[in-house]
């Protein structure tokens, strides 16, 4: 009877460990990784409006690439004269209580974004710029990982 309860247990306790281990899988990511951006928007009398972003001239994705050791390659077309021209800046970067901080190669200024939403497919970000004393300007990404 001790071996059968002891079985029991074991298979009880195997069975809730695995079930409450997956409930936030799909919740959590790492920064790490391609992302491209994919709508973009703002704040409007209170709501979050996003629309796709256009790609003029059927260039390739743009896309910004977080590797461990906090370095960054950021990867952009231009359409021009009927052509896409790649254009690349690199630059480091650091995740802190949910604030994403990155500095371009040859500058000094550091780039601050909130992230509103990090999952496995997923990155939203927020940018708010200051117009002045009283008004400020929001600017809203949302990333999908390539």
């Amino acid at each position: 009877m001790k071996k059968l309860s002891i079985l029991f247990l074991s298979v009880l306790t195997l069975g809730l460990a695995s079930v409450s281990c997956s409930s936030d899988d799909d919740n959590s990511g790492s920064i790490e990784g391609k992302w491209a951006p994919i709508k973009m928007g703002s704040v409007v009398n209170g709501q979050e409006v996003l629309v796709n972003i256009p790609n003029e001239g059927k260039c390739d994705s743009d896309y910004i690439e977080y590797t461990s050791g906090g370095k960054f390659t950021e990867l952009e077309y231009e359409f021009q004269n009927n052509k896409c021209t790649p254009l690349t800046d690199k630059g480091t970067w650091t995740l802190k209580d949910k604030i994403l901080s990155t500095t371009y190669d040859g500058e000094t200024e550091v780039n601050t974004v909130e992230i509103m939403e990090l999952n496995k497919s997923s990155l939203k970000v927020k940018y708010t710029e200051k117009i002045d004393d009283t008004n400020s300007m929001i600017i809203i990404t949302l990333f999908e990982r390539k």
